[in-house]
């Protein structure tokens, strides 16, 4: 009996993912899986240039980012696309996911020391105002509704979305998160990023407060180093279920200095993640490089394994 044969499509965007990654990945399938063909196509391929004999076999399609105007003619496809963060907060809660109490902020509203603690964090969710951290702002309670116009005036970026006010979960005197990048919720990087220099003190005056920086992942405050906490990942791997669609996940993270609980941040789920040689990550490659991310995980073997245990389970 004649073995089954499989197809794999993966579409690649280069500015998000070098073509190069995605035909060794695609070698590396067809070494350990030699029934599944693979073919690497750009994001706007048309599919009636692929032959008509490949479509005759099951399929599946995986796109890191939205697929743009590729559409398989047969098979499921996995895609990334964005989704808000007070969608993704639902999604966590459901999935029972810890998270820092988070809400959007409404202009001018007081908010109370019994349920949101001494400080919180006041965020921008506007897409053009969110880069590295920098519309972070560490503040009392009780002030925000007076500093919020101060740090986000009119004319701002951040007023063509909601705001967003978080718990302040303290991580330690210098700031520090996780980014866990996984697909299809198994870890395939994992970095610790550490802010170079303290954070405002917990009793500075506000001025310094809102002139501080907080976020951990703010350039060029920053040192990021790989490591692979299993705690971290096992929490990774968990988060991951709160979006099974969406093939990559950069998923961030934050740990409580005084209990050591997790929390997660956020998830990155439009694809724009792929760190080992994404346009976006060029220069934090300077400091650890492609060759070292890949090596953590010996992550082209765990795409290729993840991957082929989709197509062949999935492939229609």
């Amino acid at each position: 009996m004649a073995e089954k044969l499989y197809n794999l499509i993966l579409i690649n965007r280069p500015v998000a993912q070098a073509t190069q990654d995605f035909m060794e990945i695609g070698k590396e399938i067809e070494r350990i899986a030699p029934e599944i063909q693979v073919i690497v196509v750009h994001a706007d391929f048309d599919p009636a240039k692929v032959p008509e004999q490949f479509w005759t076999r099951p399929t599946l399609t995986v796109s890191f980012t939205l697929p743009g105007k590729f559409r398989p003619r047969r098979g499921k496809i996995y895609h990334g696309y964005p989704v808000p963060k007070f969608e993704q907060m639902k999604k966590f809660a459901a999935a029972g996911i810890p998270m820092p109490k988070t809400l959007s902020y409404p202009w001018g509203r007081q908010l109370k020391k019994e349920v949101w603690g001494d400080h919180v964090i006041l965020k921008a969710t506007a897409l053009d105002a969110m880069s590295n951290g920098d519309t972070a702002f560490l503040m009392r309670t009780e002030r925000v509704h007076e500093l919020a116009g101060v740090v986000f005036p009119d004319g701002h970026p951040a007023r063509k979305a909601p705001l967003l006010v978080q718990q302040f979960i303290d991580t330690g005197e210098y700031p520090s998160s996780y980014r866990v990048l996984t697909l299809f919720g198994e870890p395939i990087l994992s970095m610790i990023y550490k802010m170079n220099y303290p954070r405002p003190p917990l009793d500075a005056s506000d001025e310094e407060m809102i002139q501080g920086t907080i976020a951990s992942n703010r350039p060029p405050h920053y040192t990021h180093l790989l490591q692979a906490d299993p705690e971290v990942l096992e929490f990774a791997r968990r988060a991951s279920s709160a979006m099974p669609r969406i093939p990559l996940q950069g998923m961030d993270f934050i740990r409580e200095e005084k209990t050591g609980k997790l929390y997660i941040l956020e998830v990155n789920p439009g694809g724009n993640t792929w760190h080992f040689s994404s346009q976006m990550s060029e220069e934090g490659r300077r400091e650890i490089s492609r060759e070292q991310r890949m090596a953590q995980f010996d992550a082209w073997k765990v795409v290729a394994r993840v991957l082929a245990s989709r197509v062949r389970n999935e492939a229609a």
